[in-house]
């Protein structure tokens, strides 16, 4: 399997040597451009399975290699940074579009392939090899990548490392969560509320995102309830208004934001005021508003 992306990012997600969401300096980002311009280039996603053959020349899949690469016209600065960040290894984040509406979140390293001292055309590859399929524990891809219509795909749904959190979200103040047979509960007893929320980066200015969950039961009576997407930008600041949409009843609740210019990363959220109970599940960030639960599973 092989597709092409429309656009790609990547991201040193750990230029503070911590790794936290806070100091996105160093970001590039490269866009399919035709007739030999600048930055002109071309992104590709295969998948590819190991196989052994066993007794009877039947052959097993024993793990497949997930690789993106990229091939260009790029700049001086650009093949600088690709060159440090595949010398030093550097642990990276990739973010892209599909030409068919799926989105790219990836994490791993680079290997620079082929480059020519005397003009710009540079090829660079980020391979990994897994088994396939999500790890029981974290709910994270084997690959660390998935590229499917959901962003948040990354992550199974299912609860992860923390005890009754789904994988990949961090709560914010909730009193009280619950996770069971594929359904998030938030409850706040006493005076407070807050949110839990996943963070993915998407540094695509001017895409439109929707954040879709489906809500099995309600028990809000304070229109405090509600969806967010909320933009920030490189130093770790907001920036923008937050687009939330109220939770009213159940079935599918969605919010839809236009990313601004400064925008390098999106938060998801769901929130609850006090005296609420909340139970969602199958939440998607997609580039389009109609509601499709899908993971990526191969």
């Amino acid at each position: 399997m092989s597709t092409q992306l429309t656009k790609l990012a990547i991201i040193n997600n750990s230029v503070d040597g911590s790794g936290d969401f806070n100091a996105l300096s160093e970001t590039k980002t490269f866009s399919v451009v035709q007739e030999g311009a600048a930055e002109a280039s071309r992104q590709v996603i295969s998948i590819e399975p190991n196989t052994q053959v066993i007794e009877n020349n039947r052959e097993v899949i024993t793990s497949k290699v997930y690789n993106i690469t990229a091939t260009g016209l790029y700049s001086t600065a650009s093949r600088t940074q690709l060159n440090t960040w595949a010398t030093n290894q550097t642990s990276l984040v990739f973010s892209g579009i599909g030409l068919d509406g799926s989105i790219l979140q990836a994490e791993g390293t680079l290997q620079v392939v082929t480059q020519f001292e005397d003009n710009a055309s540079f090829r660079f590859t980020s391979s990994r090899e897994a088994v396939g399929g999500y790890n029981s524990s974290t709910g994270k891809h084997t690959s660390e990548m998935s590229y499917s219509k959901n962003g948040l795909s990354l992550f199974n749904w299912q609860e992860g490392s923390t005890t009754d959190l789904a994988a990949g979200w961090t709560n914010d103040g909730v009193e009280s969560l619950d996770f069971t047979a594929g359904v998030q509960e938030l409850t706040d007893e006493t005076v407070g509320g807050g949110n839990i929320y996943r963070d993915i980066h998407f540094p695509f200015p001017s895409k439109s995102v929707t954040f879709s969950i489906d809500v099995t039961d309600d028990s809000t009576d304070n229109a405090e309830a509600l969806i967010g997407i909320q933009c920030y930008d490189s130093s770790n600041n907001t920036t923008g208004a937050k687009a939330t949409t109220a939770i009213d009843g159940t079935g599918t609740t969605q919010v839809t934001k236009t990313l601004v210019a400064a925008c390098e990363y999106v938060r998801v959220s769901v929130e609850i005021g006090d005296t609420d109970t909340l139970d969602f599940q199958n939440p998607t960030l997609q580039l389009s508003t109609d509601y499709e639960f899908v993971e990526f599973n191969t």
